[in-house]
């Protein structure tokens, strides 16, 4: 597992720190709050313990699941590539941001989980009459059943769906070829410094040859590609290499947070020789540093001219659409 995929994973464990927060203080509320204000109004008794109430609980417990899997771990990065790709946003999307409404998004399910009314709650009005002097008590007697716990057996079978179907997305995605449990750091080895300084200067934090794609398949044998460090720069620069090594089975991935870390090389020590591989990445070192800055100023100019291009297209048409408004007699 690389550097990035154990702070996604730890940044999903501290999700249980405001679920059980949430939980805590939902559950005190309900049992030392609520009854205290039923109490003056069957109204908002009835309302609150009714099961419109508890399946309109149970989907904002759904709602905010999904926001906590969208705006956190392995999710995030896509996340916001999809925010910052909207445009006319209100505020700039980091995952900074994405972080702290994954940890409000948290909260909300373990207090709404929390604050959910239980069966026994609903019957506290009516046993409240029935202790009323002239009134006659009601209770499972009667022949009626009560289920105390209906909302309780449904979240707990929404969470337990929840948690297998991440377990099980988690393992299948770490064990598929390519993926972080098949995979080894082998940046930090000796034998690869001399690969380290020479692509350390460069302004990318992205670099693969030969990624395997979804099926596992390992494609683009004379290519590289390589992103910058920049947020909201989405474009991929591509680095033409020769695809002697390809026959060989060469892939790697390297990665890395900011331009003055060193790179970590992600590779399957069990499909491809260590020998190859330095070989490889020897040979790529100095044709990507040599070539890399003056692509990336080229992609860096067409993205630019594109922009201005659909800003001009949107302008055009937005004025158009106004003189359509006025073009017809009256």
């Amino acid at each position: 597992m690389n550097r990035q995929e154990s702070a996604m994973f730890v940044g999903v464990a501290v999700l249980w720190v405001p679920l059980l927060l949430g939980v805590f203080i939902g559950t005190w509320l309900r049992k030392h709050v609520h009854p205290k204000v039923m109490a003056h109004s069957e109204l908002l008794s009835r309302t609150a313990n009714s099961s419109v109430t508890r399946l309109s609980n149970i989907v904002f417990v759904i709602f905010w699941v999904g926001v906590t899997l969208a705006c956190s771990g392995m999710m995030a990065p896509r996340t916001l590539t999809w925010l910052q790709s909207v445009g006319g946003l209100p505020f700039v999307p980091t995952l900074e941001l994405l972080r702290g409404v994954s940890l409000f998004a948290a909260f909300m399910i373990g207090y709404t989980v929390g604050a959910m009314p239980r069966g026994d709650s609903a019957r506290q009005p009516s046993q409240a009459h029935g202790n009323a002097p002239g009134t006659t008590a009601s209770g499972p007697s009667n022949g009626q059943h009560v289920n105390k716990y209906p909302s309780m057996r449904v979240l707990a079978i929404i969470g337990g769906t929840i948690a297998v179907g991440l377990g099980v997305g988690a393992l299948s995605t770490g064990l598929k070829k390519g993926g972080f449990l098949t995979t080894s750091d082998v940046g930090g080895l000796p034998e690869l410094a001399r690969i380290q300084e020479q692509l350390r200067p460069l302004e990318a934090c992205s670099l693969s040859y030969m990624k395997r794609d979804r099926r596992g398949s390992r494609n683009y044998p004379t290519t590289v590609w390589l992103r910058t460090c920049t947020h909201n720069e989405y474009f991929s620069v591509m680095i033409t290499v020769p695809g002697t090594w390809a026959s060989r089975g060469v892939g790697f991935e390297m990665e890395r947070g900011s331009s003055s870390e060193p790179w970590e090389i992600l590779v399957e020590k069990n499909d491809v020789p260590f020998p190859d591989l330095k070989e490889a990445l020897e040979h790529f070192a100095p044709i990507i540093a040599a070539q890399y800055p003056e692509e990336l100023r080229k992609r860096r100019t067409s993205s630019d001219e594109m922009d201005r291009h659909l800003e001009e297209r949107s302008r055009l048409e937005k004025e158009r659409k106004e003189r359509a408004k006025t073009s017809y007699p009256e």
